[in-house]
């Protein structure tokens, strides 16, 4: 089995979507029609014309065209991500980190005392997610598996968790289960707000890809009626997972998306529980915003 190439186009890291887009394409020798044609090949019907305005910025691809920017850097063998990571996103993008969420001034004061310059060293492409929900009807568990990509050098992931009302911080405690080891963690007693620093197995360059897995225990017995992740990027390709215990079944379950977590939702929709206590959504491409799933308990 012959393994794919990748390419790195010479571009850095700031570079907009359009001049990736154009380099990427000078450095294959591609022209347009071909691969207008290689995408209708795949299903993908784009104009030519299109394809022009992508390459010199004055259109960018919307929301509902990431299939056709996943299935250009396959065909430019680039790497996973490393054209959708610029393609800006439909809504305004964020002025400071952690602008989506409405704790956004203590998540920065905790970056602060982390690292703050490795926030927004990476994006997610996929993230799977599953919550635990224990028979006291308290989040027990948070197991995740990311995949990122790299649009800065960068040797860490950033993580963050929001506890319950009341809840004591240093009862949340995140955990590097593979592909990333443990590092700083910064507590808010009073927000209830936690911020991990992982520890990547290897420094990546532009471009690299890798994938971790993590989980937050939360030793706190405080019963929960939501839980959400928030997106600062769009793009990302997340699944979330509720898993009841059989002795704590909610009777209402419901997926809900907002722009900002402290906003109206933009989408709200009942769910239906598997009968061993578990639902779920799949976001093929998140918006900047947040997803969530809350339950009702009687």
């Amino acid at each position: 089995m012959t393994e794919a190439r990748i390419h790195v186009p010479d571009v850095g890291p700031e570079a907009p979507f359009a001049d990736a887009l154009r380099a990427a394409i000078a450095s294959r020798g591609l022209a347009l029609n071909r691969i207008q044609a290689r995408l209708a090949d795949r299903g993908l019907h784009v104009g030519v014309a299109t394809l022009s305005t992508w390459q010199n910025g004055s259109r960018h691809p919307r929301p509902g065209s990431l299939a056709v920017v996943t299935a250009l850097e396959e065909l430019l063998e680039l790497p996973a991500g490393w054209l959708a990571v610029r393609v800006p996103p439909a809504t305004e993008a964020p002025t400071r980190p952690y602008a989506v969420v409405a704790n956004a001034s203590t998540l920065i004061r905790l970056l602060d005392e982390v690292r703050r310059e490795a926030h927004g060293r990476l994006r997610s492409i996929t993230v799977v997610e599953e919550i635990g929900i224990g028979a006291d009807r308290s989040m027990t568990s948070k197991r995740v598996i990311q995949a990122l990509v790299a649009v800065k050098d960068v040797d860490r992931l950033i993580v963050v968790h929001q506890g319950e009302p009341g809840c004591d911080a240093q009862d949340i405690v995140p955990r590097g289960l593979a592909g990333c080891r443990t590092g700083r963690v910064a507590r808010d007693p009073e927000d209830g707000a936690v911020l991990g620093e992982l520890l990547l197995d290897r420094t990546l360059l532009v471009g690299d890809t890798a994938v971790v897995h993590y989980e937050i225990a939360d030793r706190n017995g405080i019963p929960s009626t939501q839980y959400f992740r928030f997106h600062e990027w769009a793009g990302t390709h997340h699944v979330l997972e509720v898993q009841f215990h059989r002795e704590a079944m909610p009777v209402r379950v419901t997926e809900f998306r907002r722009h900002h977590s402290g906003g109206p939702d933009v989408l709200r929709r009942e769910l239906m529980m598997t009968p061993d206590g578990r639902v779920h959504v799949v976001v093929p491409a998140a918006d900047r915003g947040v997803v969530g799933i809350d339950w009702e308990w009687d």
